[in-house]
């Protein structure tokens, strides 16, 4: 147990000067230097192909009752000490501090059981990790924790993207009622908000939380890989439309118990594309006794997520909670989304980028500033640079359409009717900006210094969609279909001495702004109009 103590105390003193901010970064950072600690031969062991079945293959039992070869990864007993140091840094750039602290109290238990059995099974560095994918801040890459008791999945499309299900959390005891750790409880949150909701029900509200006086024994979900939503269908239990808002700030209580254990901005970019609770179906169910010490089970059902607890074994002592997604468990609806919207109908568009190479673009000053990753380009540039669209033909009236996502704080742009220039801003043509949380009040969709826009209308860390139309004297500029900028060239517009903004002809190019931005843009579509 020392050696449990000593690792997360040391852990906790590297973590305490990471940067706050950048969970993807710090995480491909952490992952990444895991594995170069790493020989071939435990290499193989942790490293998979982001493909492989196992990534979907998750488990809370104990690794020998895992099918159909024990579990799989690197686990902490074959790591050197400083690799253990390394791999626990990976798991403390996924969770909050409180993840942490339950993580490490659920192993804990395992030390616990351990010194009162002696069964190996019980061996606290029996916990595994396994990445699947080459971490890359811009790549789609995913990873595990998993021992007894704890299974925990984060899954990145395009280095940004997240998925924390299925996140599991069990703890047998749940409370220690003897030893050097007598009173320890673990997973209190879960059970105490959870009661606290069900005891302050009217008796109509209990007649439709209630499901039966005898709880399941085990959580419904089980441990499949995806989850059979029809047999949660129809949902069952009290809809939150039927709670009273202190009912309802006691629901909030309950699932943040869930969410919590993950970073703060990870929680917060789940929680923009789906909702936690929604707030007209999400259903409340219990079955089982409403005093502690009493097997019970409940479960909180929305359409998109499940968050399922039972404590049934042990007299009401053994606790499992796991957080699951309908659609979306190892990122499976992120992957879906990303491979339709990587291969749409392109009727009457025409592709400029193959998604694999930068085979008809050309970069000026610096050519390592724009890399593909992931069917994206990446751009990242140490200085200025830029990437012009090499076409004989020049483009005139066009529509012209791409998905684009930022990094926090960072700046880029798309250049249109302008020429390639060996150095410099592009002095031809004009420039769509991009930018949603740089510092330059001019923001994403605006015509730079022409027709600004100063109102963000994206996000970082979310894809969205770029869309420009020059028609005659016209341009307009959408995103996500929502017109940002309408201009219209005056008659007498005239040249400036420094740049030549005017319409005309021309091509396109990409802008890698400064080594602290970082855009990412694929699906680069244009039409040619009369």
């Amino acid at each position: 147990m020392k050696f449990l103590t000593n690792i997360f105390a040391i852990f906790l003193s590297i973590s305490g000067s990471l940067p706050a901010h950048d969970p993807a970064k710090e995480m491909t950072a952490a992952a990444n230097r895991f594995l170069k600690s790493l020989d071939s031969k435990n290499k193989k062991k942790a490293f998979f192909s982001f493909n492989s079945k196992e990534r979907e293959n998750w488990n809370f039992f104990p690794g020998s009752f895992v099918q159909p070869n024990g579990r799989q990864g690197l686990s902490l007993k074959e790591m050197s000490p400083d690799q253990k140091i390394l791999a626990h840094s990976l798991l403390g750039s996924a969770l909050s501090h409180r993840g942490l602290l339950e993580a490490s109290e659920v192993m804990l238990l395992e030390q616990i059981l351990y010194d009162q059995s002696g069964n190996d099974i019980r061996d606290v560095e029996l916990y595994h990790i396994a990445i699947f994918g080459t971490p890359d801040q811009s790549g789609t890459w995913s990873w595990r924790f998993e021992g007894h008791h704890l299974s925990l999945n984060f899954s990145l499309v395009s280095g940004r993207i997240f998925s924390v299900t299925p996140s599991f959390f069990g703890a047998s005891p749940a409370k220690t009622n003897e030893g050097r750790h007598s009173g320890m409880r673990v997973l209190q949150a879960e059970e105490e908000k959870a009661r606290k909701l069900v005891r302050s029900l009217n008796f109509p509200q209990k007649k439709m939380a209630l499901l039966s006086n005898k709880p399941p024994r085990e959580i419904l979900s089980g441990q499949k890989n995806t989850i059979e939503r029809k047999s949660f269908l129809p949902a069952k239990g009290l809809p939150v439309t039927k709670m009273n808002p202190r009912q309802r700030g006691w629901l909030e209580e309950l699932i943040f118990a869930y969410s919590a254990k993950h970073r703060p901005e990870i929680i917060k970019q789940i929680s923009l594309g789906k909702p936690l609770i929604d707030p007209k179906e999400t259903f409340f169910a219990w079955a089982g006794g409403l005093s502690e010490g009493e097997g019970h089970y409940y479960r909180v059902q929305t359409p998109d997520f499940l968050f399922e607890y039972a404590n049934t074994q042990n007299s009401g002592n053994h606790v499992h909670a796991v957080w699951r997604d309908f659609e979306g468990d190892f990122g499976r609806d992120l992957l879906a989304e990303h491979y339709q919207n990587n291969h749409q109908n392109t009727k009457g568009w025409v592709s400029m980028f193959d998604g694999k190479t930068l085979k008809g673009w050309k970069a000026n000053e610096d050519e390592d500033s724009f890399v593909v990753k992931n069917e994206s380009i990446v751009a990242n540039s140490p200085g200025r640079c830029h990437l012009f669209y090499e076409t004989a033909e020049p483009f005139r009236n066009f529509e012209f359409k791409a998905k684009v996502m930022t990094l926090p704080n960072s700046n880029a742009g798309i250049y249109f009717h302008t020429r390639f220039q060996e150095e410099g801003w592009p002095k031809a043509g004009f420039e769509c900006q991009i930018n949603n949380t740089y510092h330059d009040p001019k923001k994403t969709a605006s015509i730079y210094g022409v027709a600004d826009s100063l109102n963000a209308p994206a996000r970082d860390d979310e894809w969205f969609e770029i869309y420009i139309k020059v028609n005659g004297l016209k341009v307009t500029t959408k995103v996500n279909d929502r017109t940002i900028v309408e201009w219209t060239q005056p008659e007498d517009w005239k040249k400036s001495e420094k740049f030549e903004r005017i319409l005309g002809e021309g091509t396109f190019a990409i802008q890698g702004h400064d080594p602290g931005s970082t855009v990412l843009f694929r699906d680069l579509m244009v039409k040619r109009l009369p």
